[in-house]
């Protein structure tokens, strides 16, 4: 699948990615339930990966 998104959706979406990253965060560190945070610290490796896909073309000034 192709998604492609204009300079304010790409901005949108990375400011949303990186606030929910702050939150996950302190949620992984907080929880005490193993199968929680294990599904948490995925979710987060995700949001990374698609966060480094959005800042791409940005660091290649495309």
């Amino acid at each position: 699948m192709d998604l492609y998104l204009d300079a304010k959706e790409t901005e949108l979406l990375t400011g949303i990615l990186e606030r929910y990253l702050e939150d996950i965060r302190r949620e992984i560190h907080h929880t005490d339930r193993a199968q929680f945070k294990a599904a948490l610290k995925s979710d987060e490796a995700l949001m990374r990966t698609l966060l480094g896909r959005l800042r791409a073309p940005v660091a290649m000034g495309i």
